[in-house]
């Protein structure tokens, strides 16, 4: 009995080893996957500028996703398809319109990419990181993958010049550090790692560099993040803080929309979001809850507020090419649920929220992971609600990769191995 069981546990051993080498990184790793998430975090910001070029990562997870076999997200899947079907819709003019005056057929696909993008990116992720999972090296690679997101991304913003709101290259790239774009969203999701699911030098590492940033920067959502970190790390419910921080970002949005005038008057930035926000109601409204399709303007030309100069948002559109109006009709409202709600109408919308809510980080989960995974929703969560999040290349690729670390983790709780 007892060689039995000696062999028996030995040729477990042997097959647990086995299948765990077979879940090494490989070479789909190397070629098609980790490729894309190196190219967005070292570019930052400056992605934006890489044009058709962003198609090639777009098909590269694609690929990824089919070779590994991986289901795709379900309810993600199903408001993909919903989109689809209203840029068809679109195509043929059938959509109804609120307060929009312009229309270009060819802006359909540019307003539909970032959203087609950001499914590639979470179906490949998923499928990453179920196999990562298994072999409980999840932040695999990260000291490369931090070295590109903070030290060359912001290289190059600084290189080429961006700015942010009029500040100088010197002064933005620093503040760009609380920014959810790309590199910032893929470094948060391994150095909030390193604060919860380490005990050692590296925690405290992490911590300074998020304190770090949360003085330095002038983004308010990044100041918001830190102090959730904080409240977890200190014992706060995490679950209840990313639902309390749900409920708070609505309801201030709520009532803040009721009161345009007067927070364009104490904060233009806040009070031109609202504005938008308010007009995307409206136009929901207008349209009984269908949505205005896609190849139309989501922000007006230009806003007029009590006691302030018309507030021009953007040019003259007698005045631009087809192509600079193909990016001004692409100008998002700063909030991707609101977003969807204009373009997609109600149904959209609903789809939108079951898919997001999908990778809300579950119970069972061991309470260090299940609050670092709370940390990840809470951030990607601020960064579709004040940001264009599904509307730009600069961040669709990093809150597709994590949103998808939050899948398979969910994923990982039903079945032991990849699907």
């Amino acid at each position: 009995m007892t060689i039995s069981a000696t062999i028996s546990s030995d040729v477990q051993m042997r097959f647990k080893s086995h299948r765990l080498r077979e879940l090494s990184p490989d070479v789909f790793d190397y070629v098609l996957f980790l490729p894309c998430i190196w190219f967005a975090c070292s570019l930052g910001i400056s992605l934006r500028l890489v044009g058709p070029f962003f198609m090639i990562p777009i098909g590269l997870c694609f690929a990824y996703a089919l070779l590994r076999k991986t289901v795709p997200p379900r309810l993600l899947s199903a408001h993909l398809a919903f989109c689809i079907f209203i840029a068809i819709l679109s195509r043929f003019e059938l959509m109804p319109t609120s307060w929009q005056t312009h229309y270009l057929a060819q802006a359909i696909v540019r307003q539909l990419v970032p959203m087609l993008a950001f499914f590639a990116v979470a179906w490949a992720s998923k499928a990453y990181f179920r196999r990562r999972l298994v072999r409980g090296d999840i932040f695999f690679g990260a000291p490369f993958i931090l070295f590109l997101s903070l030290v060359v991304a912001p290289a190059i913003m600084f290189q080429q010049g961006h700015g942010y709101q009029g500040e100088d290259p010197a002064q933005a790239v620093p503040a760009l550090y609380g920014a959810f774009i790309n590199n910032i969203v893929v470094a948060m999701f391994f150095i909030t790692g390193a604060i919860f699911l380490t005990t050692d030098w590296r925690r405290y590492v992490g911590l300074a560099a998020v304190l770090g940033i949360a003085v330095t920067t002038h983004f308010a959502q990044f100041k918001v993040l830190t102090l959730v970190i904080l409240l977890t790390l200190f014992g706060a419910p995490g679950r209840l803080l990313a639902i309390g921080l749900v409920v708070a970002f609505t309801g201030i949005y709520a009532v803040g929309i009721n009161h345009v005038p007067e927070i364009m008057l104490a904060g233009p930035n806040s009070g031109i979001r609202l504005a938008f926000v308010a007009d995307a109601m409206s136009s929901t409204i207008d349209t009984h809850g269908i949505g205005i399709g896609y190849g139309k303007e989501s922000v007006r030309w230009r806003y007029q507020f009590p006691n302030m100069p018309d507030f021009t948002f953007l040019p003259d559109p007698r005045f631009v090419t087809t192509d600079r109006m193909m990016q001004l009709l692409s100008t998002g409202v700063h909030n991707s649920f609101v977003q969807a709600l204009l373009q997609t109408g109600m149904a959209g919308f609903v789809l939108l929220l079951a898919a997001f809510f999908a990778a809300f980080p579950p119970r069972n989960l061991p309470k260090n992971v299940r609050n670092h995974a709370v940390i990840i929703f809470s951030m990607i969560f601020i960064a579709f609600f004040v940001n264009p999040a599904l509307e730009t290349p600069i961040i669709v690729v990093g809150t597709g990769f994590v949103y998808g670390y939050l899948l398979a983790l969910r994923a990982s709780r039903r079945h032991p191995f990849p699907i």
